[in-house]
Order: structure tokens, then C-alpha cells, then sequence
């Protein structure tokens, strides 16, 4: 009967819109991929629809799941991610990075899965705190405890783009928390000069940081005509979309269905819609992801606990960067990474990550709120549940 109940209140309109986004990526891939695999010109799109039917059924899951329960599982969450993160520095490197585990039919990115598990973990961390009426440096601190490990972790496989992401969902769900301005301002400033000690000041002194290829990424991005071999995809990608005109080329015949542009199937794929359905089919699925962004935000405000509703947050921090980080990368208005693009990227990890994320997001709205069983609660926070003291907002003096 619960189960029937949570059914009915799944917001199907995010649904639908995430089936769409699944629907032109699997044209995307299949138009792409017909002679990648030589004597099996399905072999991606197979691989690929077998990957979104998992992950679909583990989203299934994670809708039904009650989201209290990661509360009584933080710990096993967080050092299950710290063991898989661990585990596969020690096998050896694909591409020049550690970032996969073999396995008999799938291979396993656990910076992905992070993703999720850091979702989860630092919802539950910020929710303690505010409970407690820890706020300010002292949130800081605890978030930064938590996200540091699997963030070093990631970092050294290896993995900007992921670590990246692990940053933007931590500053993300610290704002919705209610960080103030001004700490948000000098992590900012701390920010910018950590970048500056990474790309300036390190390699002047012989230590750098950066592996040779993300570097010359970086002066990719800067000088784009200086003839750096890391351009060559950016610039191929943004020739494939601009061909694509209004309406597009069409599948198979197109410029990234050759070798001109490399990865055109995994991180590259925004551009392969762009030339196959023109703008209009680009600006079709941009339109989508707004949409999805839209219908996970309005979750915060609703959510029935402090860790839901940060959870929907952290989902929307994800979504955001990872679509924002991976198109500005194909459009050459962002340094190329290996950032997927959700739900239409070739990948197990990352398609079942995604995916797994919706879940939460779905079961958070799920079991959101009436709007008369809310009331004024804390930073701005649309409401808690009445009669909830597990959830309601610390007093003040």
C-alpha cells in the first residue's frame, strides 16, 4: 500500500523528461557508433540500453527507499565509497588514469559513484548541523572533513572534472544550508588562489600538479589557434554543431560519425546531437535539462527532512555542473574534461549514477509535503513537518 502510494506521487513529469533526454542519447550513440565496432555495428547502443535498463531498475529502488534510512547508514555509505576509492588506485591505469575497476562484463568507476554517496553523506553531516545550530566556519569545517578524502582520492587517479563535481555539490548544498555571503565570498577567494598555486606558482618551482595532458588542456582552452594538440576536439566539435545548422545533417552521415572527432560517443555526444538535430534539437534538449533542474529544485523547499531536502539539492548541484561543465567543454567556453554529459554520455558508471540520483531526487518529492502541512522554518527554508521535533530547526537565544 505504501509503495502504491509513493507510485502515485512520482513527479511523472520529470520522468518523461528524463526518458526523453535517455531517448536522444541513444540516437546519438547509435548514430554514431555503426562502425566503431568492427563485424558488429550495435554492439555500443546494446551495451549502452543495457546500462540505462539497470539503471532505471536501481532507480526504482532508490524511489522506493525511505530516504531517513541513510541516516542509519552513513558510515557504511561513506567508508564503502573510501574503500572503492582506494581499491582501484591498485589496478593499473587506462588512458594514463586509475579510474576503473575490471569486472567479468562491466567496468566500474567509483569516482561515480562518489558522486551519489557524497550526496547522501554530506546531506546527512549538514543536517546534524543544523539541528545542532552549527553554522558558519563550523559547517565548513565538517563538510570539508567529510568531501576532503574521497576528493584527494579522486584528484590523484587522475580526475579533475569528478573532483570538480565532488566540489560543486559540497558548495551547493552549503548554500542551501544557509551559508553566509561572506564565507561563501572567502571560500571563493580560496578557491581562485588554489587555482592560481596549481596552474602558476607550482609548475614556475618544478612541482606541478597537474599530469602533462590536463595542462596542456588548460592552454587548449587559453589559446585555442596556438596549434596545442589538446584543441583539436573542442575545435571539431564546435565545426560538427555548426554544420548542423537548424535542423541538423541527419544520423550516420554526419561529421562525428567519422574519426574526425574522438570520444564522440562519451564526453563528445552534445556535439553529435548538435550536428545530427541542428540547433533545434540541441536547444530541445537543453530545454529538457532546464526542466528537470526546475522540477528538482522546487523539492527543496518541500522536502519532508532536513537530509531530503538536501539531498534534492546535492541532486540539483550535480545535474547543474555536470550539463554546464560538459556543453561549455563541446561549445569551447570551458577547458575540456572527462565529465559526462547525464543521461546521454556512453558509460555504464556514469548512466546508472545518474540515473540512481533521479532516484533519490523522485523519492525525496515522493514523500514531499502538502503545502498546509508547512510552516516558516530555518534560512529561508520553506517549511518542516509540524509535530516533527526530529526536524525542526534548532532555538535560538
Amino acid at each position: 500500500m505504501v509503495s502504491r502510494e509513493i507510485l502515485r506521487r512520482v513527479d511523472w513529469l520529470l520522468v518523461a523528461a528524463i526518458g526523453l533526454l535517455l531517448v536522444i542519447g541513444e540516437q546519438a550513440v547509435r548514430s554514431v557508433t555503426q562502425s566503431d565496432f568492427l563485424g558488429d555495428p550495435g554492439y555500443f547502443v546494446r551495451r549502452h540500453i543495457i546500462y540505462i535498463a539497470l539503471g532505471l531498475a536501481l532507480a526504482a529502488v532508490a524511489v522506493l527507499v525511505d530516504p531517513r534510512v541513510y541516516r542509519r547508514v552513513f558510515w557504511f555509505v561513506y567508508g564503502g565509497t573510501i574503500g572503492l576509492l582506494i581499491v582501484v588506485l591498485g589496478f593499473s591505469a587506462v588512458r594514463g588514469s586509475q579510474r576503473w575497476i575490471p569486472l567479468p562484463f562491466f567496468t566500474l568507476q567509483p569516482s561515480e559513484i562518489g558522486k551519489v554517496a557524497m550526496i547522501v553523506c554530506v546531506s546527512v553531516i549538514l543536517a546534524d548541523c543544523v539541528r545542532r545550530g552549527i553554522r558558519g566556519w563550523g559547517m565548513v569545517l565538517r563538510v570539508v572533513l567529510v568531501i576532503l578524502p574521497p576528493f584527494a582520492l579522486v584528484f590523484i587517479q587522475p580526475d579533475l572534472g569528478t573532483s570538480i563535481v565532488y566540489i560543486a555539490i559540497a558548495l551547493t548544498l552549503l548554500v542551501v544550508a544557509g551559508l553566509p555571503g561572506r564565507i561563501v565570498a572567502v571560500l571563493g577567494g580560496i578557491g581562485v588562489g588554489l587555482v592560481v598555486v596549481v596552474l602558476g606558482i607550482l609548475p614556475s618551482i618544478g612541482l606541478p600538479l597537474l599530469r602533462p595532458y590536463q595542462s596542456e588542456r588548460i592552454v587548449a582552452f587559453l589559446d585555442p589557434e596556438g596549434g596545442s594538440p589538446a584543441a583539436y576536439q573542442s575545435q571539431q566539435a564546435k565545426i560538427a554543431i555548426g554544420s548542423g545548422g537548424l535542423t541538423g545533417r541527419g544520423e550516420g552521415v554526419s561529421q562525428t560519425a567519422g574519426s574526425f572527432l574522438p570520444e564522440h560517443h562519451s564526453d563528445f555526444v552534445f556535439a553529435v546531437v548538435g550536428e545530427d538535430r541542428g540547433f533545434a534539437g540541441a536547444a530541445i534538449a537543453l530545454l529538457l535539462y532546464l526542466f528537470c533542474l526546475w522540477r528538482i529544485g522546487r523539492m527543496v523547499p518541500r522536502a519532508r527532512t532536513l537530509e531530503e531536502s538536501f539531498i534534492a539539492a546535492g541532486v540539483f548541484g550535480m545535474l547543474l555542473t555536470q550539463v554546464a561543465i560538459n556543453v561549455g567543454m563541446v561549445l569551447g567556453i570551458a577547458p575540456t574534461t572527462g565529465i559526462p554529459l547525464p543521461f546521454m554520455t556512453y558509460g555504464g558508471s556514469n548512466t546508472i549514477t545518474n540515473l540512481v540520483a533521479m532516484g533519490l531526487a523522485l523519492a525525496v518529492g515522493a514523500r514531499a509535503l502538502p503545502r498546509d502541512a508547512l510552516e516558516p522554518g530555518w534560512s529561508g527554508r520553506r517549511g518542516v513537518r509540524r509535530g516533527d521535533p526530529s526536524d525542526a530547526p534548532p532555538e535560538t537565544a
